[in-house]
């Protein structure tokens, strides 16, 4: 059975369009089934109704024309209940609707499985047999199976037919992703090169076939030279007769072989890398059918012999590229390198398929002010370079092409959305006090760009969270002591007289060292933040007394220890502490060296159970809101697949940082909160209301949230937060403070776009 689901998926997955993909799926399914009729309809949202895309036993010409209405027949049953329907006299059922247009009279037994992607039904599978009889339940699971396994490719498909429908007719297609750093981007698409395999190939026609011919020999020749070393690497430490191997790959490279067939291919019209794909995976196929285990291991040399083909001609063709004013940045996953790559002023937007509106990754671009999208339907992302795009992170759509009228309206937008910025900007040296004479201490999150920005210190109240690790992010190696005291010298001094409150290092989860790898099947809940540093006290002690030395004659250095969930894990960081506080005054006695504050990040839940003993181990904390919302929903911030479940909005985490800062003020603990939370307008709010006046955040929500409280009384938020906490869902706490926002004249920061 997973032989026959794996050939079906790797079948369909070569086809050249959506058409003859499910043409191919009804046929295999078909045989594999041994029934005698296989179909498969597609829902057209926009008439309400399925509609036949392929069949193998019905009327070949109801395909494309035949439609029935999503709350009709057993298709639409099928569609409604969201689970199958196996019934041995389908004429027999109530809901059986007889379409003479399709020619099914004959057939009695009948086995429908919907199509289910995201939540959404795309289509309905129907098999059918003349014998009245009911399929078995391995026949059943087996249709189940195939349906799940295929669904997000076929839903690939269809978005991808879709693109390349609205090329051809000169249409704007708009693709829907998740609104991470807000903002319009309006430039020219530059993709950084993902993770080659044969699926982000887009199959593409080119009738240069001398061209198409010498970049495929150029690949060839590049893969041949690359086996060359490989096999001169390693002639010294394996045996002659394992280096074999590649000359059975330089032979597969031959003219004969790999070559004649690419040859063919690009005689019909295929581009270079369209016809290796279809070679390639056409190989792979046919040596997976084999029933001889050494043949059926070969499919494993093909595919990677064609991916470095396909690496080689890849590389040539992007090679001379360069980042066009306003890019538009699209990668499978976006890393922080991939953003300092751009040159300074041309990045207009940024969109990712994987990640999430979460993730640090994402983070850093709200901190750059630069629109960004997570989460897009997976496709081939060679296909989007160098196309004209629309970037709107407001409601996180991607327009593709777009029209002259889309784009002079939404250069509108943008002008209105910079004229709201200046008036944020025109109170950015103000107190930040409410009218009813509440002062809230309004900090960055600093650290993601390196480069201390000293006009910022005037704009702030200090910085609350410096994220220590960037720095050694950059590097390719651990930085030296010194390096370290160099750093965090500069970045005390640019902030003095305010405190700086510098986090210690914080890697693991998404954030990785290229020199020091961590591989784990569940990071964010692996090794982390302060397990690493006690793993490793040589790194830890390096660090702290760096830290401690840079603030030698400024006073304003706090640390804050990151990944806390229990007490040993403090106490062995404060001996840790305390030895290098001693250390540094016997190797300088000369020196004045400050004992600065000791606190901790509240982001594991069981730290938020631990405050009557933080209260006399620590001198403050600081709640992450990112994690505790992560590790409190259970939902990986990083997986665009849940993203939509991370709410820091939900009544649990509202009721869980509340109830912080009620016990903090008990315990007369100072607290803070340094996550994304506190730079939404609305989430600042119901921080202040719950008590919290210490808030932490990028440059671009500071001054948005500064110029917001200066607008609204403690009073009126205390009474927000009062029915916030009564609220069972998101949804409801986020009309409510829509509303309030309404109310107190502050609509314009939701203007969004059409």
């Amino acid at each position: 059975m997973l032989a026959t689901l794996r050939s079906i998926a790797e079948s369909v997955s070569q086809q050249a369009n959506l058409d003859t993909a499910l043409v191919c799926f009804v046929q295999m399914v078909k045989d594999a089934m041994k029934t005698q009729c296989c179909s498969i309809y597609f829902a057209d949202y926009s008439q309400d109704n399925f509609v036949l895309m392929a069949t193998e036993g019905l009327n070949p010409d109801a395909v494309g024309k035949f439609r029935i209405g999503f709350t009709e027949g057993l298709v639409g049953l099928v569609a409604q209940r969201e689970e199958p329907i196996n019934i041995a006299f389908a004429k027999s059922h109530p809901r059986f609707k007889l379409s003479p247009e399709v020619n099914e009279e004959g057939y009695n037994a009948f086995l429908s499985v919907p199509v289910v992607h995201q939540k959404k039904v795309l289509g309905v599978i129907v098999v059918q047999q003349k014998v009245a009889r009911v399929f078995s339940q391995d026949e059943e699971s087996f249709l189940i199976t195939l349906s799940a396994q295929l669904a997000s490719q076929l839903a690939h498909a269809e978005i991808k037919e879709v693109l390349r429908q609205d090329e051809s007719s000169h249409q704007t297609s708009v693709l829907k992703g998740v609104s991470s750093a807000p903002g319009i981007g309006i430039g020219t698409a530059f993709v950084l090169l993902p993770k080659l395999d044969f699926k982000s190939i887009e199959l593409q026609k080119n009738s240069d076939v001398t061209e198409q011919r010498r970049l495929f020999t150029q690949a060839v020749a590049a893969t041949r030279k690359e086996f060359n070393t490989l096999s001169m690497t390693l002639s010294d430490s394996i045996p002659q007769e394992a280096l074999a191997v590649f000359d059975v790959y330089q032979q597969l490279l031959d003219a004969k072989s790999l070559g004649q067939n690419v040859e063919v291919q690009l005689l019909e019209g295929w581009c270079a890398k369209s016809a290796l794909k279809i070679v390639i995976e056409r190989l792979i196929s046919q040596f997976n059918a084999m029933q001889d285990p050494y043949i059926k291991e070969r499919a494993v040399d093909v595919k990677d012999i064609g991916l470095r083909v396909l690496h080689h001609l890849v590389n040539t063709e992007h090679a001379i590229k360069d980042y066009p004013p306003n890019t538009i940045l699209i990668a499978n996953t976006l890393t922080p390198a991939m953003l300092a790559e751009v040159p300074k002023g041309y990045l207009a937007g940024v969109v990712s398929v994987n990640g999430s509106a979460n993730s640090h990754a994402s983070i850093l671009t709200r901190a750059m002010g630069i629109p960004a999208i997570w989460g897009i339907e997976d496709l081939p992302l060679l296909q989007f370079d160098g196309k004209p795009m629309i970037l709107d992170a407001f409601a996180g759509r991607l327009y593709i092409s777009p029209s002259q009228m889309l784009l002079d309206e939404y250069a509108d937008l943008q002008h209105q959305d910079n004229l709201l910025n200046n008036r944020f900007l025109a109170e950015q040296e103000y107190e930040s006090i409410t009218l009813d004479g509440e002062h809230v201490s309004l900090l960055l999150n600093a650290g993601l760009e390196l480069k201390t920005d000293q006009n910022n210190a005037h704009v702030c109240d200090g910085v609350g969270l410096y994220r220590t690790e960037a720095w050694f992010m950059q590097k390719g190696q651990f930085p030296s002591q010194l390096e370290q005291e160099n750093w965090y010298r500069e970045v005390l001094t640019s902030y003095y007289p305010n405190p700086v409150v510098m986090r210690t290092l914080d890697i693991g989860g998404d954030k990785v060292l290229d020199y020091f790898n961590i591989t784990e099947e569940n990071p964010f809940l692996g090794w982390r933040g302060i397990r690493i540093s006690l793993d490793h006290p040589e790194l830890f002690l390096d660090q702290l007394k760096a830290m401690l030395k840079a603030n030698i004659g400024l006073g304003n250095l706090k640390i804050m220890l990151p990944m806390i969930s229990g007490t040993e894990e403090v106490d062995e960081a404060l001996g840790l502490f305390e030895q290098a506080y001693f250390e540094l005054n016997e190797h300088f006695p000369e020196q004045q060296i400050d004992r600065p504050d000791i606190g901790i990040m509240l982001e594991v839940p069981s730290s938020v159970f631990m405050l009557p003993e933080w209260s006399k181990k620590v001198d403050f904390c600081s709640v992450g809101s990112n994690d505790l919302t992560q590790y409190l929903l259970a939902v990986d911030r990083a997986n665009a697949r849940v993203a939509e479940l991370f709410n820091p909005y939900h009544p649990g985490v509202l009721r869980v940082l509340s109830k912080i800062a009620s016990e903090c003020e008990n315990y007369e603990l100072p607290f803070s909160l340094c996550g994304e939370l506190g730079g939404d307008p609305e989430g600042a709010i119901l921080l202040i209301a719950m008590g919290y006046r210490r808030l932490s955040m990028n440059l671009s929500s500071l001054n948005k949230v500064k110029w917001v409280l200066r607008r609204l009384s403690v009073a009126d938020m205390e009474q927000l937060l009062s029915e916030c906490l009564a609220q069972s869902t998101a949804k409801q706490v986020l009309r409510l403070t829509r509303n309030f926002m309404l109310e107190h004249n502050l609509g314009d920061l939701f203007y969004t776009p059409k």
